[in-house]
């Protein structure tokens, strides 16, 4: 979201994206929530159109001053509220962790992690650093040497994957239709194919003897 907020914050709004934007028309994606619909051609816009690029059809900007506004404070307010829900699940994290060593709840509004001790498990360090003094004595020149050791805790989670990159659906392809006017005579006239005949289908016999 900040680098989002940034984009929008000082982009142009000219350049269309590099990557060719998305004609999903929001049905293989959500719906974006930004910039839903183009102000020129009416395309309908889904999530993966970020709202700093212009329209990926007709090029429409949509960060002028009025709309670049109010992007900026629709984007504020999903930042405070992100930050709002990172800060309940911290110390909701910390008050499971005292439950699990026993030690007494925290109290409400009470903020800060001193005293707290988090268990050891996947994706956290091991424990605290620690050193170590060695005397070691030189054979050669009956010289005494202190050397100090620090050891670090090495992490357990492994690298995070990049993220896969979303499926991207390309304009379609130029819609065929006839150019030419329809001919005054015949206005039902097939304009785009003129060389169809009718066939009438078959009568069947049985039917027909009946009827007489």
């Amino acid at each position: 979201l900040e680098t989002r907020l940034h984009n929008v914050e000082y982009a142009s709004g000219k350049e269309k994206d590099p990557k060719g934007g998305c004609f999903c028309l929001a049905r293989e994606h959500g719906l974006s929530t930004y910039v839903p619909l183009c102000y020129g051609c009416g395309l309908v816009l889904c999530n993966l159109n970020l709202p700093h690029y212009a329209c990926p059809h007709c090029g429409e900007l949509f960060l002028d001053n009025a709309r670049r506004s109010a992007l900026v404070a629709q984007i504020l307010e999903e930042l405070r509220r992100q930050v709002a829900t990172e800060e309940e699940e911290r110390n909701r994290a910390i008050e499971e962790a005292r439950k699990a060593e026993g030690a007494f709840p925290m109290l409400p509004g009470a903020s800060g992690t001193q005293g707290a001790r988090r268990p050891a498990g996947k994706g956290t360090a091991t424990g605290p650093q620690s050193s170590h003094k060695v005397l070691s004595l030189n054979s050669t020149t009956k010289k005494v040497t202190l050397s100090s050791y620090t050891d670090t805790p090495v992490s357990s989670r492994p690298p995070s994957p990049a993220p896969e990159e979303p499926c991207r659906f390309p304009p379609p392809r130029e819609i065929s239709y006839v150019k030419q006017p329809p001919d005054p005579e015949h206005p039902w006239k097939n304009m785009q194919f003129p060389d169809l005949q009718y066939i009438p289908p078959p009568k069947d016999l049985n039917t027909h003897s009946k009827q007489q």
